[in-house]
Formats: structure tokens, C-alpha cells, sequence
């Protein structure tokens, strides 16, 4: 069975990075900015490898997901703490880029 994980970081309330994360050694992986906006959750912005190198999506309130772009060049196991210490860092001007 493969392992299989998520853990939910509270930033404040209504506001989570949800960091989910797939093998070992660690063979995928997403770090989600989410904000409860409008009666529900809404993804802000992701890191993930699923295309085989590290980057993020910016998502916006009117267009939904933007294109990738890099983020990281390094191992995964930098990648994960610097995707959440920026979100942790920036989550507010963030959710507000979202926004408009």
C-alpha cells in the first residue's frame, strides 16, 4: 500500500496550507493555499511536482488556474519548506492578488 499523507496548517481562521504528499522517499507532493471566500473554499495558489520538476500555479478569483511557473530548483525536500514558508510569509498579499 502506498503512504499517503495530508496535514492542514491554520494560519488564521479560514485560511490553510494543506500539504499532501505521496511515497517514500517522497514521490509527490502539493502544497495548497486555500481561503474560505464566498460560503466555500477556494484554492489560491499551489506548489506541487506533478509535472516532474518543482512549480507553482497562481490561481485568480475571475480566471481560475494560471500556467506553471519554476520555483524551486532544488531537492523536494527543500522545495516543501520553502512553498510553506512563503505561504506563511505572504498568504495575506496573496489572497489579495487572488482577489483583484
Amino acid at each position: 500500500m502506498p503512504y499517503e499523507r495530508t496535514i492542514d496548517i491554520e494560519i488564521v481562521e479560514g485560511v490553510v496550507i494543506r500539504f499532501s504528499q505521496s511515497g517514500r522517499p517522497i514521490a509527490r507532493y502539493s502544497v495548497v493555499l486555500l481561503s474560505f471566500e464566498d460560503g466555500d473554499w477556494q484554492t489560491i495558489r499551489i506548489y506541487d511536482n506533478h509535472l516532474g520538476n518543482h512549480h507553482m500555479h497562481r490561481y485568480t478569483r475571475k480566471d481560475g488556474k494560471q500556467p506553471e511557473s519554476a520555483f524551486h530548483e532544488g531537492p523536494t525536500t527543500e522545495a516543501i519548506p520553502a512553498a510553506i514558508d512563503h505561504l506563511k510569509a505572504h498568504w495575506e498579499a496573496i489572497i489579495e492578488s487572488w482577489r483583484n
